[in-house]
């Protein structure tokens, strides 16, 4: 296998928040990062492959999107689209799988209803179990769902069902990639991370042991050290 590529330290991070999330979700992450940070809008569009087009118009010329949860499916999506415009990658409790169809309606169904109440409802299966009475970051949470734009849950409940299966391309995304897991997820298991880190050519896999689903909430200092340490330049020996 080839060496991957070296992370320039001026290519930007593009933030890419989940579902009901905002910058705030970064935040804890990333205290003392060098790299200058953008935050994408993940709003007001009903595809991802519309996301990553709007991103794509509007980011440098090369970047590093860092993806958590939507947000890692919308990163794919660029990865997909624009290659040669992706220095590197970080996807964090990222699903490069399709939705089968016989979920939508259930998942349609469920995004029509008060975005503050699908947290509620997901909160059992979004932390892991050390987390499930931290009663702080249960309210960010919902903060964040709360002061959402309109219709964001049921224009990003589109996005997550209409994606596209990535896995085929997955060989060809050859940019350096960043792939952390929380151990305790119940919405993107460390199965799926460990597949994507199997199928993308130069990954790198780190797995939480304590986090659910909300890693860079739930264990900000685990992303931060994987982070740091992975777009910390190679050292050239004489």
């Amino acid at each position: 296998m080839t060496a991957p590529p070296r992370i320039d330290p001026d290519w930007p991070l593009l933030m890419l928040p989940g579902t009901l999330c905002d910058a705030r979700v970064f935040a804890p992450m990333l205290t003392g990062t060098a790299h200058n940070v953008l935050h994408g809008d993940m709003t007001g569009l009903p595809s991802a492959q519309a996301l990553a087009h709007r991103l794509l118009q509007n980011a440098p010329a090369l970047f590093i999107p860092v993806g958590f949860s939507l947000g890692a499916i919308v990163a794919l999506e660029m990865a997909a689209i624009a290659p040669h415009r992706i220095g590197a990658m970080v996807l964090i409790a990222a699903n490069g799988r399709d939705v089968p169809p016989a979920d939508h309606e259930t998942r349609r169904a469920a995004a029509a209803g008060d975005p503050v109440a699908a947290v509620d409802q997901l909160w059992p299966r979004s932390v892991a179990a050390a987390h499930l009475e931290d009663t702080a970051l249960r309210q960010l949470i919902r903060d964040m769902a709360r002061e959402a734009p309109q219709d964001t849950l049921s224009l990003q409940t589109e996005v997550a069902l209409t994606r596209s299966d990535k896995r085929p391309l997955l060989p060809a995304m050859a940019m350096p990639t960043l792939v952390l897991g929380g151990a305790q997820d119940q919405i993107a298991p460390p199965a799926l991370q460990q597949e994507l880190a199997d199928g993308l050519p130069h990954a790198t896999l780190h797995i939480a042991p304590d986090a659910g689903h909300f890693l860079p909430l739930e264990c900000p200092d685990f992303c931060a050290r994987a982070l740091a340490e992975w777009l910390a330049p190679v050292p050239v020996h004489p």
